[in-house]
């Protein structure tokens, strides 16, 4: 076994316990999927703790497979890949790996059209048109992302006076511009020596996006255009060639990978855009404007036929994030690199037969019939009837204790959990503010977050209501402000008084509103924002969205918005408008298309959990059995990727 194997094995937890909860038994014979904070771990198996099975990964050890790995495509993954192609070969695989540094589009067709090679490297999501090739070649698309690039702006070392360029001031550079003092006066009166990947390159098609679309009008095509048809020009596939030529001039300014740069830093300038340098953290985040994903792209055929591709591609997804930062570039997050994972299973014909990052800890002791005690709940309106439904869920399974759920408004059950300390639970419609996390931590909660759904801030009129089907956002700004009657909206509305009904300011669906709806039409002023709805005629507020439905029900002139769960309930003298032209369900919610739908959560402390088994077992038996209730409930369950993080955040609260 090789030093890989020994010291990454990944653990099969006793999953007896788990699925019983669910009615279903437990399943020991499937290969483990990853947990990335579990590396060291001894393996285990459901059916024996004390001998460890033959290991069921032994097949995919890099000395245990050979044969040919064909790979091509972008050549911002080329270093990335070379790295793990090092790292694989010296952990004993014999085989033939090469890669080719082609470009993202012609390495995608190389694999999706001709078929030719096993992975296709990409700095950029495959399109639809490219995994319809794919599919007519027999080819299922497997998509892992890698890590995250900071695409990065550069300048010769020699440049003395740019060093920091606006989004606008980028596309000029690129485009119309002709000397560096057309941009900013300044800026010497001197030509403008362009360096750009080539068409066949994702690094082009991302700057394309995200800089040069926007500057013409979202028009894709022009701006294209306005790039290829620029003055002194130079394109090419291969970024050191653009390395050297912006090296060679103080005027000369190109675009590339953030491991290019790295690797001239002492004869390349990065410059920073819109203030916002390329760092680990800024890419993270997403505050800085040209970072972007990187992919590698495999099929669950070839997968399924070729053990060495499948074992390059676990090998790569495992060990990546030890050798990101040292190429140059950014770790994806631990969430994405378990959807790696996950997809590496379903690739392979294996999901549903792992629990990739079931809880660490002796779970029996966390059976709902094993513990006793309060958990005392408080909070959101909108979370109120999922956890109810939780609750109800969690007593038939055996919990005999007190569990009580207050509605109250986010707000006000954030302050009961974290400045009164009297709750163990606080539901919340919205994320936590910093604010609240340092009261938190002010009285030595130290603040545990589970995303349990998604919710659909509805927007609803009576039954009755016979002229209104969808509103814009800018109009549903006008309608809760300062619209007196329908007809100041749309002049071909009732000219009857606009009566409205919104939840009170301890509400998260009213700071998300408020968000989402009133701040951006108030010149991103939240404040002016808020003030406006609170000012506005005919408003009446309650934390109670019984209180707004009933509202809503009894006249064909009021509106209202609550949590789709309180629409769904009333739907037959209810009727909920589409916004944008997009209605709210579970697939635009998702998407993120609906664009008033938001996050709902849960939060407790690590110090909580580890003194109160009764809260930790609720908490468990809510994340691993709410994605079997929500949908009735009336809200949108959480992505695989978010409930593996949130059993990871269970663990780590509880130090396990």
């Amino acid at each position: 076994m090789t030093k890989f194997f020994r010291t990454f094995m990944f653990v099969l937890v006793a999953m007896s316990f788990l699925l019983a909860a669910c009615g279903g038994a437990a399943t020991t014979e499937a290969p483990p999927a990853v947990e990335p904070t579990t590396a060291q771990a001894e393996p285990t198996t459901a059916q024996d703790t004390e001998a460890p099975a033959e290991d069921p990964m032994a097949m995919y050890a890099p000395d245990a497979v050979s044969g040919d790995i064909v790979t091509a495509g972008s050549s911002t993954v080329f270093p990335l890949s070379e790295r793990m192609k090092q790292r694989f070969e010296e952990e004993g695989f014999g085989g033939n790996l090469t890669i080719d540094s082609i470009g993202s589009g012609a390495g995608i067709e190389r694999f999706c059209v001709a078929g030719e090679t096993d992975i296709a490297n990409a700095s950029r999501a495959i399109k639809d048109t490219e995994i319809e090739s794919c599919t007519g070649i027999g080819r299922t698309v497997a998509e892992f992302q890698v890590g995250i690039d900071a695409l990065t702006v550069v300048v010769s070392a020699e440049n003395d006076f740019a060093t920091n360029v606006t989004l606008e001031e980028l596309a000029l550079l690129f485009s119309t511009a002709t000397n560096w003092s057309d941009v900013r006066p300044e800026w010497p009166a001197e030509p403008i020596q362009r360096f750009s990947p080539g068409t066949d390159s994702g690094t082009f098609d991302f700057f394309v996006e995200a800089v040069m679309t926007p500057a013409n009008g979202d028009d894709a095509d022009a701006g294209q255009a306005a790039i290829l048809d620029s003055a002194n020009i130079q394109l090419s596939e291969d970024d050191n060639v653009l390395v050297q030529g912006v090296q060679g001039s103080p005027y000369a300014i190109g675009y590339f990978g953030y491991a290019y740069y790295q690797e001239n830093a002492s004869t390349l300038k990065a410059l920073s855009v819109n203030s916002v340098e390329p760092t680990a953290e800024t890419a993270e985040s997403g505050e800085y404007p040209i970072s972007r994903p990187l992919f590698i792209y495999s099929s669950h055929e070839i997968m399924q036929e070729k053990p060495q591709v499948s074992a390059f591609i676990y090998f790569y997804i495992a060990n990546v994030a030890d050798e990101i930062l040292d190429v140059g570039y950014f770790p994806v997050s631990e969430g994405k690199a378990q959807e790696n994972l996950d997809a590496w299973n379903v690739a392979l014909g294996m999901e549903g037969t792992t629990e990739s990052s079931a809880p660490t800890a002796d779970t029996a002791m966390y059976a709902p019939d094993a513990v006793t005690g309060d958990v005392v709940t408080a909070g959101s309106s909108t979370v109120f009837p999922l956890s109810e439904r939780m609750k109800q869920r969690f007593e038939e399974e055996g919990f005999a204790g007190n569990l009580t759920i207050d509605s109250i408004g986010s707000g006000a059950g954030l302050e009961r959990f974290c400045v009164a300390g009297e709750t163990d639970i606080a539901n919340s419609s919205r994320a936590i503010k910093d604010s609240e996390i340092e009261s938190c931590a002010g009285i030595g909660r130290t603040v545990a977050e589970f995303q349990v759904g998604i919710d659909a801030l509805t927007i609803a009129v009576s039954a009755e209501n016979d002229f209104l089907t969808d509103v814009t956002s800018e109009e549903l700004a006008q309608i809760f402000s300062t619209a007196t009657n329908w007809s100041d909206v749309r002049p071909e509305w009732p000219a009857e008084p606009i009566q409205r009904f919104s939840p009170g300011t301890d509400s998260g669906t009213f700071d998300f509103f408020v968000e989402a709806v009133m701040t951006p039409a108030n010149g991103d002023d939240a404040a002016a924002g808020e003030a406006a709805i609170l000012n506005a005629a005919n408003i009446q507020l309650s934390e109670d969205d019984n209180v707004l439905v009933q509202g809503v029900q009894g006249s064909p002139y009021a509106i209202g918005y609550f949590g789709y769960a309180y629409y769904q309930e009333n739907a037959d003298t209810l009727k909920a408008l589409s916004v944008n032209g997009v209605e709210p369900t579970a697939e635009t919610a998702e998407a993120g298309e609906y664009p008033i739908s938001r996050p709902l959560f849960l939060y407790t402390s690590e110090e909580i959990l580890k003194e109160k088994p009764q809260v930790a077992s609720f908490i468990l038996f809510y994340l691993e059995n709410v994605g079997n209730e929500i949908l009735d409930v009336g809200y949108f369950p959480v992505s695989e990727g978010k409930a593996q993080e949130n059993l990871g955040t269970w663990n780590s609260a509880l130090g396990t």
